[in-house]
């Protein structure tokens, strides 16, 4: 994101409601929003995939729970939504808005009658992700994480602890994360969604954690979640 720039101000910009006869931006207005918060030579394209499916896109702040996700309403004259995380950088926001577009894909060929990270999802996914291969637009080493991830992906791009790693390598000072339980010593003391821990034991991808004051109550946290130290 741009320094300075108010994610308040720039979420109201691309908050758009694609309705006959009811267009608050063109798409050339909408493509150059975009280009904040993708890499180079990618908001004209799915600026085209978000205006031929009239999708509500949202860009909202830093969320614990999600990066992104896609929803439905039933409710007349009521378009598909789907929201991303503004705070990720470049090219872990597109990678979210993918797999996001991935999902409404699905949703137009099959309804919810497969699951929703189905392998008819990961064939759309990939099939979105190609066109951005062939343009070079990832850098090494990213490119060669991305192609492996993309052999077999998971529901989550978290879930994929390389992918996280190789990602990561391209956050800013503004959407780097403060730590990660991983860069904590053994016996130190954090909180995650509101529960101070104490740092144990690793297990393959995750450490087991105690919770301070009651260390019979235990947590298996991913290595690679975002923590604040306890001092």
């Amino acid at each position: 994101m741009p320094p300075g720039k108010d994610i308040e101000a720039v979420i109201v910009l691309l908050l758009v409601s694609i309705k006959p006869n009811c267009l608050i931006m063109t798409k050339e207005e909408y493509s150059r929003k975009l280009e904040a918060f993708v890499p180079d030579r990618t908001a004209e394209s799915l600026t085209d995939w978000i205006f031929q499916r009239r999708i509500n896109l949202k860009i909202t702040r830093g969320r614990k729970t999600k990066l992104g996700d896609y929803k439905i309403s039933y409710k007349p004259n009521s378009i598909p939504s789907i929201s991303i995380n503004g705070d990720q950088n470049k090219y872990s926001f597109l990678i979210t808005l993918l797999h996001e577009f991935a999902h409404a894909q699905v949703f137009e060929k099959y309804g919810a009658n497969v699951k929703p990270h189905g392998e008819e999802w990961k064939e759309e996914y990939r099939g979105l992700i190609i066109p951005y291969f062939e343009m070079e637009i990832f850098p090494e080493p990213l490119k060669t994480t991305l192609l492996k991830h993309f052999k077999n992906p998971k529901a989550s791009s978290h879930a994929d602890l390389q992918l996280v790693k190789a990602l990561s390598e391209f956050d800013t000072p503004r959407n780097k994360p403060i730590l990660r339980l991983e860069e904590l010593e053994e016996g130190d003391t954090f909180m995650i969604s509101g529960k101070k821990l104490i740092k144990g034991e690793k297990r393959r991808t995750r450490y087991m954690c105690y919770e301070l004051g009651n260390p019979k109550r235990k947590y298996t946290v991913s290595a690679l979640a975002i923590v604040d130290i306890l001092t």
